[in-house]
């Protein structure tokens, strides 16, 4: 091996491990995203007046306002955009939630609607 295969080799190692080091921060900062917008359903949950006026129907507001001290957690992480809202889908107990997300600023969400499936 001479030396600029040497020299080539270690600029792409260099390169490999930037990239690397690219996508473990984009997953970080993709993971911190979603634990925000958890955070956000969360707090939602725990107020009842909140929650009688974000939801969509009288079932599913009942349905949260009797369960709403258990854990949300995600199963499938289906999320999509339409506009500025983003729709969240989430399970507290055995049942499935549509959670309305509107992003405040860089970091914070707001919940506009809860719907029950």
């Amino acid at each position: 091996m001479n030396l600029s295969n040497v020299v080539v080799t270690e600029i792409y190692g260099g390169i490999l491990l930037f990239v690397i080091a690219g996508i473990i921060i984009v997953l970080f900062i993709n993971d911190f995203i979603r634990k925000r917008m958890v955070f956000a359903c969360e707090t939602a949950l725990r107020d009842r007046e909140k929650i009688s006026q974000i939801s969509v129907d009288n079932e599913t507001a009942d349905y949260l306002r009797r369960n709403n001290n258990h854990e949300l957690h995600r199963i499938d992480e289906m999320i999509s955009k339409k506009d500025d809202i983003i729709r969240y889908k989430l399970c507290l107990k055995k049942r499935s939630f549509d959670f309305y997300l509107r992003k405040q600023n860089l970091w914070n969400y707001k919940v506009v609607a809860i719907k029950m499936y």
